[in-house]
């Protein structure tokens, strides 16, 4: 499990997180969440700022990018704001790091940029992985078996639980939907599985053979 405490408590920006930020994060916390998770997993060209082959970016960077593309009184980014944003995410998105001095950040996965070159760990997966989805899907996902799409991998839990959570944010594909992979099965045939530090199973994708319904909900 990831553990951001140390180096949140290094920069000391929680203590000068002030009621205004606590406001706004409350009222456009989401927002902003989604609009820092496209820039670090799909298009840092958004705001014009670099990103290493590991997904990493500098946090300052990240900041003064933000303010000056997205800034609203109510609208913002500020290192007391980013760092409770990393402390309360309940998903664990977010890593943090020092290099050279310097406080970098990134999404741990969901990337879909190609040059990328994740250093996520090669693991030996459980028996059965979940999956969620929609039942508007279920169809072609069972003759296709299950495709990255515009991410890197094919994204995989060890609990119905998170599966769920999953699935309940494709509203617009119908009742959510709970698969079961073989994940023995693959590994076993030669599939590779990884482990991102927030430990979300990822692989290249699933044939159909391996997978089949755990339940449709709703």
């Amino acid at each position: 499990m990831i553990d951001n405490s140390n180096v949140i408590a290094q920069t000391c920006a929680l203590d000068q997180l002030t009621e205004q930020d606590r406001r706004m994060l409350k009222t456009r916390g989401s927002k902003l969440g989604g609009r820092l998770c496209k820039i670090l997993r799909h298009d840092p060209d958004m705001i014009h700022i670099s990103m290493n082959c590991q997904g990493w970016v500098s946090a300052g960077e990240l900041i003064d990018g933000f303010n000056k593309a997205f800034y609203r009184p109510m609208f913002y980014l500020n290192l007391p704001v980013l760092m409770e944003m990393v402390r309360t995410d309940s998903k664990q998105r977010y890593g943090l790091k020092w290099e050279n001095g310097k406080l970098m950040i990134r999404c741990n996965q969901g990337h879909s940029i190609p040059w990328l070159e994740m250093d996520y760990r090669e693991e030996t997966p459980p028996e059965i992985l979940y999956h969620g989805t929609g039942f508007a899907v279920l169809d072609s996902i069972l003759k296709e078996g299950l495709k990255p799409m515009t991410r890197q991998k094919v994204h995989l839990s060890w609990d119905t639980a998170t599966a769920r959570q999953v699935a309940g944010r494709w509203k617009n594909q119908g009742a959510p939907v709970i698969l079961w992979i073989d994940a023995a099965g693959m590994a076993r045939d030669g599939y590779v599985f990884y482990l991102s530090e927030n430990e979300i199973w990822l692989t290249d994708r699933v044939p159909p053979e391996y997978l089949n319904v755990f339940c449709i909900e709703g």
